[in-house]
């Protein structure tokens, strides 16, 4: 009897550690539909994730061959659907250039997806479902800025969020930096503001936890993050590191709620013959403390990778 009582635990603890292992890299180079998924933006629509990813090419050896969009979808976070390209911003007259991270946003029936063309232009396109088809929301840039993050608020504001590297938005350097949208989702209402004192790269991305809204962004090889009680603060607290160097590959990333867990997303280059120009979408588990500040988080991959 001892003995059976202990093989159900060893079963147990083993199966609660196999569900807490995140599957990475997400797609496979096995796999049939493999693409190279990067600068993973999450979002938890419908109770189902959706992971919409910039698409490195086969080929690539630089970013400016970055010109179309792919999703990934899961209801568990282990059983992946990949939908392949879903959006090529390029078949639209006014969006062309080198096309990095995305965001989508839901507001009143559409889903909003932002895109950047020209690198910092930031064009939009909607649909009805979170997986398209797209149409045109507008014929031409919104806005200006670098990595586009868009929240839309509990009380329905929606904002979005960026950072000032390669445009001239305010003060010389480059921060985060975050705006209001109008109801319509594709016009500025009001300003850019500054909203870190301190430096960041790139791939700036905005969440909301238990009244916090937290903001991480790159600077040089980590990510750092930023905490604050309002959308628009000036300044919020640097925290320090939230993730270290992406292995192979300039880090970008986001983080969701599922299910009452939180996950952070990621990509890495040193995976599926990849490169840092061949990157793979990834996600590990965030764990916050008391205060609400977050544990580092801690890269993994599976064993078959």
């Amino acid at each position: 009897m001892k003995q059976k009582i202990a093989g159900v635990l060893i079963l147990f603890v083993g199966l609660v550690g196999f569900a807490c292992q995140a599957q990475n890299p997400i797609l496979r180079k096995k796999q049939a539909n493999f693409m190279y998924a990067a600068d993973p933006a999450a979002e938890v629509f419908d109770g189902k994730v959706y992971v919409y990813c910039s698409h490195d090419q086969d080929s690539a050896v630089n970013y400016s061959t970055m010109q179309d969009y792919l999703v990934l979808e899961s209801e568990d976070m282990v059983n992946w659907t990949n939908h392949g390209v879903v959006l090529k911003p390029r078949e639209y007259s006014w969006a062309q250039g080198q096309m990095n991270a995305p965001d989508v946003a839901y507001k009143d029936g559409w889903y909003y997806f932002y895109f950047p063309y020209d690198k910092t232009h930031i064009g939009v396109a909607k649909s009805r479902t979170p997986v398209g088809p797209w149409e045109e929301a507008v014929t031409g840039k919104i806005t200006t800025i670098f990595d586009p993050c868009v929240i839309v608020d509990e009380d329905g504001q929606a904002y979005i969020y960026g950072n000032d590297h390669k445009v001239n938005i305010g003060e010389i350097g480059a921060h985060v930096m975050g705006a209001k949208l109008k109801d319509n989702m594709v016009e500025l209402d009001g300003p850019w503001v500054r909203l870190s004192e301190e430096r960041v790269n790139e791939a700036v991305h905005v969440f909301k936890r238990k009244g916090i809204y937290y903001f991480h962004g790159r600077l040089g090889k980590v990510t750092n993050y930023w905490m604050a009680n309002e959308p628009l603060p000036q300044y919020a607290t640097f925290k320090g590191l939230l993730a270290p160097d992406a292995p192979n590959a300039p880090n970008h990333a986001s983080a969701i709620e599922f299910k009452g867990e939180w996950y952070f997303f990621y990509h890495r280059g040193d995976v599926s013959d990849g490169s840092f120009h061949k990157r793979s979408a990834c996600f590990e588990k965030m764990y916050f403390n008391e205060d609400g500040s977050i544990q580092p988080i801690i890269y993994t991959l599976d064993d078959v990778e």
